[in-house]
Protein backbone atom coordinates (compact mmCIF):
# COMPACT_ATOMS: atom_id res chain seq x y z
CA UNK A 1 0.00 0.00 0.00
CA UNK A 2 1.62 3.42 -0.91
CA UNK A 3 2.33 5.95 2.00
CA UNK A 4 3.72 9.19 2.22
CA UNK A 5 4.76 11.46 4.59
CA UNK A 6 4.01 15.07 5.69
CA UNK A 7 3.98 17.34 8.71
CA UNK A 8 0.77 18.99 9.37
CA UNK A 9 -1.22 20.92 12.67
CA UNK A 10 -4.35 19.21 13.46
CA UNK A 11 -7.23 21.16 13.45
CA UNK A 12 -10.32 19.12 14.47
CA UNK A 13 -11.33 15.26 14.93
CA UNK A 14 -14.46 13.63 14.76
CA UNK A 15 -15.68 9.95 15.48
CA UNK A 16 -15.91 7.81 13.38
CA UNK A 17 -17.54 4.13 14.02
CA UNK A 18 -16.47 2.80 17.71
CA UNK A 19 -13.22 2.93 17.45
CA UNK A 20 -12.01 5.45 14.91
CA UNK A 21 -11.84 8.88 14.55
CA UNK A 22 -11.67 11.36 11.54
CA UNK A 23 -9.11 13.89 11.65
CA UNK A 24 -9.03 17.10 9.77
CA UNK A 25 -5.46 18.44 9.24
CA UNK A 26 -3.95 21.11 7.53
CA UNK A 27 -0.11 20.45 5.82
CA UNK A 28 2.56 22.62 5.35
CA UNK A 29 1.41 23.41 2.09
CA UNK A 30 -1.96 24.83 3.48
CA UNK A 31 -3.62 22.28 1.93
CA UNK A 32 -6.59 20.47 4.10
CA UNK A 33 -6.60 16.74 4.51
CA UNK A 34 -9.42 14.53 6.11
CA UNK A 35 -7.54 11.23 6.81
CA UNK A 36 -8.88 8.00 9.07
CA UNK A 37 -6.91 7.34 12.62
CA UNK A 38 -7.93 3.81 12.79
CA UNK A 39 -8.15 2.46 16.47
CA UNK A 40 -7.25 6.31 17.77
CA UNK A 41 -10.21 6.04 21.06
CA UNK A 42 -8.54 2.47 22.19
CA UNK A 43 -7.21 3.32 25.26
CA UNK A 44 -3.51 2.45 24.28
CA UNK A 45 -3.38 3.76 20.76
CA UNK A 46 0.02 5.26 19.70
CA UNK A 47 -1.81 7.88 17.86
CA UNK A 48 -3.77 9.50 20.00
CA UNK A 49 -1.15 12.08 21.78
CA UNK A 50 0.22 13.12 18.41
CA UNK A 51 -3.89 13.45 17.17
CA UNK A 52 -4.84 16.05 20.04
CA UNK A 53 -6.72 19.16 18.50
CA UNK A 54 -4.00 22.15 17.63
CA UNK A 55 -0.71 19.66 17.46
CA UNK A 56 1.88 20.02 15.54
CA UNK A 57 2.48 16.53 14.27
CA UNK A 58 5.12 14.73 11.36
CA UNK A 59 2.65 12.01 10.11
CA UNK A 60 2.88 8.62 7.95
CA UNK A 61 0.10 7.74 6.07
CA UNK A 62 -1.19 4.86 3.67
CA UNK A 63 -3.60 5.92 0.77
CA UNK A 64 -6.45 4.75 0.48
CA UNK A 65 -9.65 4.42 -2.63
CA UNK A 66 -11.44 7.15 -0.94
CA UNK A 67 -9.79 7.97 2.30
CA UNK A 68 -6.20 8.28 3.58
CA UNK A 69 -5.36 6.75 6.55
CA UNK A 70 -3.03 7.75 9.47
CA UNK A 71 -0.29 5.09 10.85
CA UNK A 72 2.09 6.72 12.54
CA UNK A 73 2.32 10.29 14.20
CA UNK A 74 5.72 11.62 15.80
CA UNK A 75 4.43 15.37 17.60
CA UNK A 76 6.79 18.26 16.48
CA UNK A 77 4.79 20.50 18.79
CA UNK A 78 2.34 19.92 21.49
CA UNK A 79 1.14 23.52 22.12
CA UNK A 80 0.47 22.08 25.85
CA UNK A 81 -0.42 25.99 26.79
CA UNK A 82 -3.77 25.68 24.44
CA UNK A 83 -4.80 22.86 26.98
CA UNK A 84 -3.86 24.50 29.95
CA UNK A 85 -6.05 28.00 29.35
CA UNK A 86 -9.34 27.48 28.44
CA UNK A 87 -9.19 31.02 26.80
CA UNK A 88 -6.91 30.31 24.85
CA UNK A 89 -8.07 26.85 24.14
CA UNK A 90 -11.70 28.86 22.77
CA UNK A 91 -9.20 31.15 20.77
CA UNK A 92 -7.55 28.48 18.91
CA UNK A 93 -10.64 26.56 17.94
CA UNK A 94 -11.15 29.71 16.31
CA UNK A 95 -8.13 29.93 14.63
CA UNK A 96 -8.70 26.50 13.60
CA UNK A 97 -12.34 27.37 11.79
CA UNK A 98 -10.80 30.04 10.21
CA UNK A 99 -8.09 27.70 8.79
CA UNK A 100 -11.02 25.48 7.47
CA UNK A 101 -12.91 28.48 5.94
CA UNK A 102 -9.54 29.84 4.06
CA UNK A 103 -8.75 26.46 2.66
CA UNK A 104 -10.01 23.50 0.07
CA UNK A 105 -9.84 20.05 0.52
CA UNK A 106 -6.63 18.59 -1.03
CA UNK A 107 -5.82 22.11 -2.55
CA UNK A 108 -2.74 24.10 -1.29
CA UNK A 109 -3.55 27.85 0.31
CA UNK A 110 0.32 29.51 0.05
CA UNK A 111 0.69 31.22 3.25
CA UNK A 112 -2.23 29.75 5.30
CA UNK A 113 -0.19 27.43 7.52
CA UNK A 114 2.25 29.83 8.73
CA UNK A 115 -0.19 32.25 9.87
CA UNK A 116 -2.07 29.06 11.43
CA UNK A 117 1.08 27.84 13.36
CA UNK A 118 2.55 31.20 14.23
CA UNK A 119 -0.73 32.15 16.00
CA UNK A 120 -1.40 29.01 17.86
CA UNK A 121 2.20 29.12 19.04
CA UNK A 122 1.48 32.59 20.49
CA UNK A 123 -1.48 31.97 22.11
CA UNK A 124 -0.25 28.75 23.72
CA UNK A 125 2.22 31.16 25.46
CA UNK A 126 -0.29 33.87 26.17
CA UNK A 127 -2.18 31.65 28.75
CA UNK A 128 -3.63 34.61 31.41
CA UNK A 129 -3.65 37.22 28.76
CA UNK A 130 -6.72 38.11 27.20
CA UNK A 131 -5.98 41.34 25.42
CA UNK A 132 -2.93 39.53 23.66
CA UNK A 133 -5.57 36.93 22.73
CA UNK A 134 -7.67 39.43 20.88
CA UNK A 135 -5.22 40.88 19.13
CA UNK A 136 -3.91 37.60 18.10
CA UNK A 137 -6.90 37.02 16.24
CA UNK A 138 -7.37 40.35 14.92
CA UNK A 139 -3.71 39.60 13.36
CA UNK A 140 -5.38 35.82 11.80
CA UNK A 141 -8.25 37.15 10.81
CA UNK A 142 -6.75 39.99 9.10
CA UNK A 143 -3.43 38.08 7.44
CA UNK A 144 -5.87 35.00 5.98
CA UNK A 145 -8.66 37.70 4.73
CA UNK A 146 -5.04 39.43 2.50
CA UNK A 147 -3.75 35.83 1.45
CA UNK A 148 -7.37 35.18 0.32
CA UNK A 149 -7.89 38.56 -1.98
CA UNK A 150 -10.60 39.64 0.24
CA UNK A 151 -8.52 42.02 2.52
CA UNK A 152 -10.27 45.17 3.79
CA UNK A 153 -8.86 48.13 2.24
CA UNK A 154 -7.36 50.45 5.21
CA UNK A 155 -5.53 53.09 2.90
CA UNK A 156 -8.13 54.79 0.94
CA UNK A 157 -11.85 55.81 1.03
CA UNK A 158 -13.47 53.04 -1.48
CA UNK A 159 -16.17 55.95 -1.95
CA UNK A 160 -13.95 58.82 -2.98
CA UNK A 161 -10.70 57.39 -3.67
CA UNK A 162 -8.93 59.92 -1.19
CA UNK A 163 -6.02 58.50 0.89
CA UNK A 164 -6.76 58.10 4.25
CA UNK A 165 -5.06 59.35 7.19
CA UNK A 166 -4.79 61.99 9.94
CA UNK A 167 -5.90 64.59 8.14
CA UNK A 168 -8.34 62.81 6.33
CA UNK A 169 -9.53 59.86 8.77
CA UNK A 170 -12.06 57.05 8.17
CA UNK A 171 -15.47 57.22 9.42
CA UNK A 172 -17.04 53.62 8.36
CA UNK A 173 -16.76 50.42 6.83
CA UNK A 174 -18.36 49.62 4.18
CA UNK A 175 -19.35 46.05 3.49
CA UNK A 176 -20.77 46.31 0.08
CA UNK A 177 -17.40 48.31 -1.07
CA UNK A 178 -15.42 46.21 0.98
CA UNK A 179 -13.27 48.32 3.25
CA UNK A 180 -13.12 52.25 5.05
CA UNK A 181 -15.25 55.28 3.64
CA UNK A 182 -14.64 58.90 4.94
CA UNK A 183 -16.58 61.01 7.08
CA UNK A 184 -17.48 62.88 3.74
CA UNK A 185 -18.73 59.69 1.71
CA UNK A 186 -20.17 57.75 4.90
CA UNK A 187 -23.85 59.56 4.84
CA UNK A 188 -24.39 58.81 1.48
CA UNK A 189 -23.61 54.92 2.78
CA UNK A 190 -26.35 54.29 5.27
CA UNK A 191 -25.63 50.86 5.98
CA UNK A 192 -21.53 51.33 6.64
CA UNK A 193 -20.56 50.32 10.01
CA UNK A 194 -18.83 52.96 12.30
CA UNK A 195 -15.29 52.66 12.10
CA UNK A 196 -13.12 55.28 14.22
CA UNK A 197 -9.25 56.12 14.00
CA UNK A 198 -8.17 54.00 16.65
CA UNK A 199 -9.90 51.02 15.26
CA UNK A 200 -8.45 52.06 12.21
CA UNK A 201 -4.70 51.89 13.18
CA UNK A 202 -5.18 49.10 15.06
CA UNK A 203 -6.35 47.07 12.18
CA UNK A 204 -3.39 48.37 10.04
CA UNK A 205 -0.86 46.57 12.83
CA UNK A 206 -2.28 43.51 12.77
CA UNK A 207 -2.21 42.62 9.34
CA UNK A 208 1.57 43.40 8.94
CA UNK A 209 2.73 40.09 8.35
CA UNK A 210 5.18 40.51 11.29
CA UNK A 211 3.27 38.37 14.03
CA UNK A 212 5.47 40.40 16.48
CA UNK A 213 4.25 43.69 15.09
CA UNK A 214 0.70 42.21 16.86
CA UNK A 215 2.21 40.90 19.76
CA UNK A 216 3.64 44.37 21.18
CA UNK A 217 0.37 45.79 20.53
CA UNK A 218 -1.51 46.89 23.70
CA UNK A 219 -4.77 48.97 23.09
CA UNK A 220 -7.75 49.60 25.12
CA UNK A 221 -10.22 46.39 25.38
CA UNK A 222 -13.35 48.58 24.23
CA UNK A 223 -10.87 49.44 20.64
CA UNK A 224 -10.26 46.02 19.66
CA UNK A 225 -14.00 44.69 20.65
CA UNK A 226 -14.43 47.66 17.97
CA UNK A 227 -11.96 46.51 15.64
CA UNK A 228 -13.41 42.75 16.19
CA UNK A 229 -16.82 44.12 14.90
CA UNK A 230 -15.75 45.46 11.82
CA UNK A 231 -13.43 42.05 10.78
CA UNK A 232 -16.54 39.39 12.06
CA UNK A 233 -18.69 41.75 9.55
CA UNK A 234 -16.21 41.56 6.80
CA UNK A 235 -15.94 37.44 7.34
CA UNK A 236 -19.27 37.02 7.36
CA UNK A 237 -20.17 39.09 4.40
CA UNK A 238 -17.11 37.48 1.98
CA UNK A 239 -17.53 34.11 2.90
CA UNK A 240 -20.98 34.13 3.34
CA UNK A 241 -21.01 31.81 5.96
CA UNK A 242 -20.92 32.38 10.47
CA UNK A 243 -18.59 31.15 12.85
CA UNK A 244 -19.66 29.36 16.23
CA UNK A 245 -16.44 30.03 18.11
CA UNK A 246 -16.75 33.88 18.70
CA UNK A 247 -20.00 33.09 20.40
CA UNK A 248 -18.29 30.86 22.90
CA UNK A 249 -14.92 33.44 23.70
CA UNK A 250 -17.63 36.26 24.50
CA UNK A 251 -19.54 33.88 26.98
CA UNK A 252 -15.79 33.32 28.39
CA UNK A 253 -15.06 37.16 28.43
CA UNK A 254 -18.45 37.92 30.14
CA UNK A 255 -17.08 34.90 32.94
CA UNK A 256 -13.91 36.78 33.21
CA UNK A 257 -15.09 40.06 33.46
CA UNK A 258 -18.31 39.57 35.97
CA UNK A 259 -20.19 41.92 33.76
CA UNK A 260 -21.69 41.27 29.98
CA UNK A 261 -19.90 41.00 27.09
CA UNK A 262 -21.32 42.13 23.52
CA UNK A 263 -20.92 39.36 20.18
CA UNK A 264 -20.70 40.87 17.48
CA UNK A 265 -23.65 40.37 15.41
CA UNK A 266 -22.11 39.35 12.38
CA UNK A 267 -20.01 36.90 14.26
CA UNK A 268 -23.10 34.93 14.27
CA UNK A 269 -24.29 35.10 10.84
CA UNK A 270 -27.02 37.33 12.04
CA UNK A 271 -25.99 40.85 10.94
CA UNK A 272 -26.26 42.37 7.38
CA UNK A 273 -23.97 44.02 5.48
CA UNK A 274 -25.02 47.08 3.21
CA UNK A 275 -25.11 44.86 -0.35
CA UNK A 276 -24.17 41.55 -1.61
CA UNK A 277 -21.37 39.20 -0.76
CA UNK A 278 -18.24 39.25 -2.43
CA UNK A 279 -16.87 35.89 -3.50
CA UNK A 280 -15.32 33.97 -0.82
CA UNK A 281 -11.64 31.28 -1.63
Amino acid sequence: MPTYKLEAIVLRTREYGETDRLVTLLDRDGVRRTALAKGVRRPRSSLAAGLQPFTYSRLLLWRGRSLDGISQVQVIDGLRGLREDLHAFAAATYVAELAEAFTQEGAPSPGVFNVVLGVLRELAASRGDGQAQAVLLRHAEMRLLDLAGLGIELDRCLACGRELGPGHPPAGYSAELGGAVCAACRPGRPGASPLDPAAWQVLRRVRLPALQAARRLRVEPEVIRRAAEITATHLVYNLGRPFRSPAFLAILGEVKAGGPVRVPEAATGTGGGDGQRRNGP
